[in-house]
């Protein structure tokens, strides 16, 4: 039966099954469907990765910016606390006093030399 329909349809070629190909052949596209979505895992867990290590590498850059700030700051509040106390101690009457007695000779005026002036009504 074959021979004849060879003969009827020559350009037909007709080939027997062949044992186990069937089920090779449709086990290929299941094998390259669990393969892309195995590689697609792979890549995700890649790039999750990445973005997990950057997020970690800015945090520890902020970290140490914050630490240098921190540092910077205490630096800048003894520098204030130094000049306050300077501040308070050039700004003294008693330093006033003795600057004007021994740098510049001014004495304290006798009462001879005060007028004590009253407003008239």
């Amino acid at each position: 039966m074959q021979q004849a329909r060879q003969l009827s349809q020559p350009n037909r070629l007709i080939s027997r099954p062949q044992p186990g190909r069937g089920a090779e052949i449709k086990t290929q596209p299941a094998a390259r469907l669990k393969k892309g979505k195995f590689i697609l895992i792979l890549v995700t867990c890649f790039l999750l990765s990445l973005v997990v290590v950057g997020q970690y590498s800015s945090l520890v850059i902020l970290n140490y910016r914050l630490g240098s700030v921190r540092t910077e700051l205490s630096v800048v509040r003894e520098t204030s606390r130094g000049l306050e106390l300077e501040a308070a101690q050039l700004s003294s009457l008693e330093r006033i006093d003795q600057i004007a007695r021994e740098d510049l000779g001014m004495v304290e005026p006798d009462m001879s030399q005060m007028r004590i002036i009253t407003a008239g009504r």
